[in-house]
């Protein structure tokens, strides 16, 4: 399988909810094994009944979770953590609310860092309560944060009226960039995290309920699947489907595992050895309810098999 460690950005301006949106993640009970690399120890409100050991750099939490601070030289310091006799099984970058996520994304392309790690994706939360009261300056970098997301998290969405909500984004967010409205922190974790993925046994739809605005599906076939078609079915459904993972069996590689992950506009193939046993695609994809049906997604990917 792909054993290189998972990495997602979590971005947003000061105050959109990350601090909130990380202490859900990290007390809920799929958070276990997860590395969080954060900026700032005193900005992160951990409950105290969760911290068992802390040091001046690193907080071990009772769940299995390890929080430790961004240093200045991160690349030297991801580097040091991904070759370690106990590296992170699944690593959460929390970003300054000031900086540009696209810049931090850009290191996992360095090949110290590629060869042990991959980027899931980047997801960039917004204030809609008060993202348009930003200034000039904040507004510039709020676009760049949202030019840089595969997901977009509008948090405050209770305190906005629906109709002022969808002028807000359809002012700030493109129309095929995948965006869900949160209160209070509250994100399924199978919307956020793709842990452990590789596994066919575990290729399945989330255990976490998710809001009646999404709709998952899941699919699976013994038959190859055109690299090409499926392709073309992703984007036939772009806009709707804004996550899907999975193992493919391929008409280009069939002697060996495709491990498949999609977030937003981005789409990650990666070979991952030989099949054990016999060859077969397993896909699940996560969509919204108001734009595409669960028989709707199993219909394309199932019209992507054969050759191309």
């Amino acid at each position: 399988m792909d054993k290189r460690i998972p990495v997602t950005i979590i971005s947003g301006f000061l105050g959109a909810g990350k601090t909130t949106l990380i202490n859900q993640l990290l007390q809920s009970d799929q958070a276990c094994n997860i590395t969080v690399l954060v900026n700032d120890f005193g900005a992160v409100n951990i409950d105290t009944d969760l911290i068992i050991k802390r040091e001046r750099e690193v907080m071990e939490l009772s769940n299995g979770c390890v929080c430790c601070s961004i240093q200045s030289d991160m690349v030297a310091q991801l580097h040091t953590m991904f070759t370690s006799d106990n590296p992170p099984e699944y690593l959460l970058i929390e970003t300054s609310g000031v900086a540009q996520p696209g810049r931090i994304a850009s290191v996992f392309g360095y090949p110290q860092l590629s060869r042990f790690a991959r980027l899931d994706s980047v997801v960039t939360l917004i204030d809609v309560a008060n993202i348009d009261g930003l200034s000039d300056e904040a507004h510039h970098l709020v676009r760049s944060q949202i030019e840089a997301a595969d997901l977009i998290i509008a948090t405050k969405a209770d305190l906005v009226d629906p109709e002022a909500r969808r002028a807000i984004y359809d002012r700030w967010l493109f129309a095929d960039l995948p965006a869900l409205e949160a209160t209070h922190g509250a994100v399924p974790v199978s919307v956020l995290l793709d842990q452990r993925r590789g596994n066919l046994e575990q290729i399945s739809a989330p255990e976490t309920a998710l809001p009646n605005q999404f709709v998952s599906a899941h699919w699976s076939s013994d038959k190859s699947v055109s690299y090409k078609r499926l392709q073309a079915s992703l984007k036939r459904m772009s806009g709707a489907l804004y996550r899907a993972k999975g193992i493919v069996y391929c008409d280009e590689f069939p002697t060996e595992r495709i491990v498949f992950n999609k977030v937003g506009a981005r789409i990650d193939f990666a070979k991952s050895g030989a099949w054990d046993g016999v060859p077969r695609t397993a896909i699940v994809g996560i969509g919204y309810a108001n734009a595409i049906t669960a028989e709707q997604i199993r219909h394309e990917l199932e019209v992507a098999q054969g050759p191309g």
